[in-house]
Formats: structure tokens, sequence, C-alpha cells
């Protein structure tokens, strides 16, 4: 048995009573709401009466909630599992859409009576009664909240539970997403682990000469090594779509900085959801934000921990980590974690920044983009003595992180008695370019210092264990593995683009899987004209033969990038298998049937066309962020 979402059950023959039953048309508008409030979506909690069902966005976190202004009264009949407690909270905002509600009344309620009854066909009980104030009126938003749990009668049984606000004037009252929980003697638990710009070749257990990472490593041995994982983009928004929705850039569309995830997608914590699962996310935000859709299928959502504002962020993300998993051990869960702290700027704090650096360094601490003077500098060389200072300074991040986080996650684990029970999964979205190939940091191009990632799946109890994969994969492949390992294969949607890992696991599959990258990273642009349908840069293989297509550099290009490119080639092909740093293109003298190539690309970027496109509106605050990191002119 698995824990049972309430949000769901609520249904329009649900609402006994609530202002929206009386005036439906509240329901479209905005302000009968709360400010940074909006419906759940049917694939996250099912039809939504009046959205009711709503994601609140309060500080750095995203909740899921049930609005109940008063008088509302919600009837949801269940059974009950034996041994299992009610889980909820309960709170009461003061924002400028209830203040013109006051406004309008002319008078202040003292607060809201919140209530729970328990019915069955033999008696009624009150198993909840609570009478919160309303919160202070102030400039900014205000709230009055706390969180709550019930134990439920020891036999289970079919009921009622009714949810109820009296007295409050239309306040603007909520129920956090009521769950309830059964004893389950080994719940299920996944955590996927994203450390953003962590390129694979940097990692010790990938063979790096340094030891940057002996958390990584136990890691690796205590689960599966994928030693040939490739993303679908060289920067963090649109493989973070690939990771979550597993979809390719051709069915996602997300490939701008202000393109929002088509709710078309189906998300892996959608599935998670309405299989029962307690979904909660611990990351940067900024291209991983909610506001691109990121939020879909999760009951909590944080965007601040992991964030580009903290030079500690990987420390922040496990103290954060510990609290929900004390919280949530009892359920089954997937917790996702994501961190910029491996992202330039690179400024990790002491002593890791000086970990690898050598006597007389010239910089303790950098922000790439802005010593090369932007985005518009990435083509810019730089001496021997700065590229290793920045090397250094980057394999620092990556130490600290390895000791801030994953060193500590996987001790508590331990100390708990969890660690061999979990799924863990450990990736990364895209790596980080050192000049290989004539560019800095990332999204320009799709050599494999970009697009070959670090990909480790820890199995319960053992189960593959010091297992390498060394087959081509895809950073799409890991949300398929994810349910086939939850016993939800059926529920994996036809419409993904990924495939389970397992066959190869399993020795059942033994051939490299084909993948296709792509980036408009440095242009901007969605796709070509008519004549031209593929992005800027695009990768795809054949085997282990990668070919990168390019289109033609532009004036417009040149005019913000200087210097441009040393080079920028059409067509160039590389052979992986002997030749991983892609120092040797075989474009002249080992012509693949590259028109062949070509219509096969052109014939899925057409779907493209037919995507409808979704913006988001980005803050000033936001752009000239993203102007400081180089994401954008």
């Amino acid at each position: 048995m698995r824990t049972v979402k309430l949000l769901s059950l609520l249904s329009k023959a649900s609402v006994i009573s609530s202002p929206f039953k009386n005036d439906p048309a509240l329901a479209d508008r905005e302000d009968s709401f709360p400010s940074e409030s909006s419906p759940l979506a049917v694939t996250e909690a099912g039809v939504n009466p009046y959205n009711l069902k709503r994601r609140l966005h309060i500080g750095p976190n995203y909740i899921s909630i049930l609005f109940s202004p008063p008088e509302s009264r919600y009837d949801l009949e269940i059974d009950l599992p034996p041994e299992s407690y009610l889980e909820f909270g309960a709170g009461l905002i003061f924002d400028k859409n209830y203040k013109k509600i006051a406004d309008k009344f002319g008078s202040r309620p003292e607060g809201v009576e919140f209530l729970i009854w328990l019915k069955n066909k033999d008696n009624d009980r009150l198993i909840f009664q609570k009478f919160l104030k309303m919160p202070e009126e102030k400039e900014n938003r205000t709230l009055n909240f706390g969180f709550h749990r019930l134990e439920l009668p020891s036999r289970g049984g079919h009921f009622h539970l009714i949810f109820e606000t009296e007295n409050g004037n239309g306040a603007f009252a909520f129920w956090t997403s009521p769950i309830i929980v059964p004893q389950k003697k080994e719940p299920d638990r996944v955590i996927l682990i994203s450390l953003d710009t962590l390129r694979a070749d940097h990692l010790s257990c990938f063979g790096y000469h340094r030891t940057t990472s002996p958390a990584i490593d136990l890691l690796a041995s205590e689960g599966a090594l994928f030693l040939e994982a490739v993303s679908t983009s060289s920067w963090t928004l649109p493989a973070h779509v690939s990771l979550l929705f597993s979809a390719d850039s051709v069915h996602h569309g997300v490939m701008a900085a202000d393109d929002r995830i088509p709710g078309s997608l189906i998300g892996l914590t959608e599935i998670l959801n309405q299989n029962g699962f307690v979904c909660g996310a611990i990351t940067g935000g900024g291209f991983v934000s909610p506001k691109y859709g990121f939020a879909r299928g999760f009951d909590f959502y944080n965007e601040s921990e992991g964030s580009f504002d903290f030079n500690n962020s990987a420390e922040l993300v496990f103290k954060a980590t510990r609290s929900w998993l004390e919280n949530n051990l009892d359920k089954d869960f997937f917790l996702f974690l994501h961190t910029y702290q491996i992202h330039s700027p690179y400024n990790s704090p002491e002593p890791y920044r000086r970990t690898f650096l050598s006597p007389g360094a010239s910089f303790d601490q950098i922000n790439v983009e802005r010593y090369l003077g932007g985005k518009g500098g990435i083509f810019r060389p730089l001496s021997v003595n700065e590229r290793k200072n920045i090397i250094d300074l980057y394999d620092g991040e990556i130490r600290y992180t390895d000791e801030a986080l994953i060193g500590p996650l996987i001790k508590w684990l331990k100390e708990k008695g969890l660690f061999d029970r979990m799924l863990i999964i450990l990736a990364s979205d895209h790596g980080e370019e050192f000049y290989e190939h004539g560019a800095w940091v990332h999204g320009a191009h799709l050599y494999q210092e970009s697009i070959h990632i670090p990909l480790i799946i820890k199995f319960p109890r053992g189960l593959f264990k010091g297992e390498k994969v060394d087959k081509i994969v895809r950073i799409t492949d890991i949300a398929p593995t994810i349910l086939e390992a939850l016993n939800l294969k059926k529920s994996i949607p036809a419409s993904w683009d990924g495939r389970s890992l397992l066959p190869l696991l399993r020795k059942k599959e033994k051939s490299d899987r084909s993948f296709l990258a792509d980036s408009c990273w440095l242009s901007g642009e969605l796709c070509g004209d008519d004549r031209n349908l593929l992005p800027l840069t695009v990768a795809t293989n054949q085997g282990r033969k990668k070919i990168i297509l390019n289109r033609s550099w532009t004036e417009e290009l040149s005019k913000i990038y200087q210097p441009g490119p040393a080079s920028w080639n059409s067509i160039e092909i590389y052979d992986l298998s002997r030749d991983q740093a892609e120092e040797n293109d075989l474009s002249s003298s080992q012509p693949v049937a590259i028109n062949q190539v070509l219509m096969t690309l052109q014939a899925r970027y057409k779907l493209l066309r037919q995507l409808a496109r979704f913006k988001i509106i980005l803050s000033e605050e936001e752009l000239e962020k993203l102007r400081a990191l180089g994401y954008i002119h």
C-alpha cells in the first residue's frame, strides 16, 4: 500500500460548500486566490474543481495546497489502510489579493477555525480542531501556518474525511497536500542528484589524475557506473528538461532562456505522484526554477539552497536534504537534488579553493564569464597559466561538493541504516569547456567535454554493484530506469525518448544507443528558417562515430563574439572508440552518408515547428543574473 494523496480524491462532487461553488465565476479570477499561486495540472492531482488545487510560492519554496476559504467543506471518501496516519498542514495568508476582499467586507476576522471530521456508518468523530489567528497585515505577504500528524483508526476501514474551514469572511485559508501514510516495512526511497556543470573526465572514478571525488567514487563502487553517458545539450535548461521529462529537444522545444516546458509533456514526478510517492526537490533554481514548469508533480520544491548566490551551496543542499529526509523516511519518496556549486564562478570555501592551486597562482577565485568580458568573449584565448589556474579552481569545486554534499549524505544514510536499501542516482546535466576546442564555459559546443556526463546508479541491496557499462547511453534513459527499478515499467509513457538501462545491466542489450544533442545557446534561436531546420549546432552518432553539424557562422554572430571561433566547420566526424578527445576530424577522410544523416535530422527537427512554444517573463533581476553568468547578451 502506497501513500494516498488526498488532493487527487477531490472532485466537484466532493465540494460540499465553498465560496467558489456559490459563485463559480470566481475560479477564473486570479485575485480570488493567493498571489503567487497557480492551479495544479490534471496530471499532478486529477481534476481540479474551481482551481482549488494549487501550487503556492512561499519564499524560496513551492508547496501544493488545497485552497479552502471559509465557509468550505470538502468530503473525501476513502478506504483507510490499517495502521496509518494523516499528515497535513493548515494555514492562513494575508496578501494584496486578500486585502481587497477584506476591504470589501469592511472588517477583519480574528481568524479561522480548521476542522477535520472522520465519519463512517457508525459514528462521526472530530479528529482535528484548531483556531488560527489572522496574520498581521504588512507591506509584504504574511502567513500563519503549521504542520500536523494524526493517528487514524488502527483497523482502517471505509470512511469519509471531511475538511472544513469556518468563520473568517472569505479569509485565504488552505490545507497543504494532505496525505494518508500507511505503515510500510520497507518504503521505496529514491534520490536523484544533479551536479550542474560536472564533466565526467574530472572524476577519479572516470580515470582523472587528481583525487577530486572520494565520496562519488565510493558511490560508484557500490553501484553501476555508466562510462559513456551523454546529455542532450550543453547547458542547464534543456538538459534538465530531458532529464526529468525523458525528452529530446525535438519533443520538448525548450531551447531558449525564456522557453517554458509544454504542458503536453509527462514528467517523471507526475507519474511517481500518481503512484503515491511524496516528491520533493532542493535545487538552485535559475534554469531549474518552477517558472519553467519543473515543479510539476512535486509536493515541495525549493529553489534556493543550491543557488549561484552561495559559495557553499553544496553544504546548504545537504543540510536541507537531511531535514527533508528526517520528515519523510517512513514514506515512499522521490527526492531531487541539484546544485550549481561546480558552475562558475569558481569560489568554493577555504581551503577547497586552494586544494589544487599551484604556488603563486594568479587568482584564488574567478567568474570565468566576467574574466572573459561576458558571453561575447568565450572564444578568447588565455595563457597556459591562466588555463591551469581556472582548471585548478574548477577541480576544487568538485572536491568541495564531494566532501560537503555527497560524503555527508552517504554517511548519514549509512548511519540510519538506509543506504543499502535506497535507489540513488548521480548525474550531471552537462560538462565544462577549458578551451580544448577553442571555447570556455559551456553552451557553445557539443564536444565530449560539454556533453559527456557522469552517471552512477546505486540500486538497493547491492544489485549490479561494481558493474561498469561502456556503451553509449543518454540522459533521457534515467527517468525510465527509475520507473522500471520501482516496478512501474507499465507506467513508462510511450512518448518518452529514453529507455530503461536495465536491459544493458542484465546483458540483454549490447549496443551503443543513438543520441541527439543540440544547442542554440550562442544565437538564442529556436531553429533555422524554412531552408534549414537545424539548430545552430547538432550532434548525433552512428555507434561510436560521432557527427557534429554546425550551421554557417553569420555576420550577426561575429558582432556578438569577438574574437569569433578559431574554427567552425559545417561537418565534423570523430571516432570516439579511438579519439575521446575529438582531436582527429575524419570528415574528409572517412565520410559517412551525410545526406542521409541530414535528411533524418531535418525530418526530426520539423517536429519543433509543430510544437506550441510557451514563454516565461524574466524579471530585470533575473535577466541581470543571467548576463552576469554569461547566459545571455
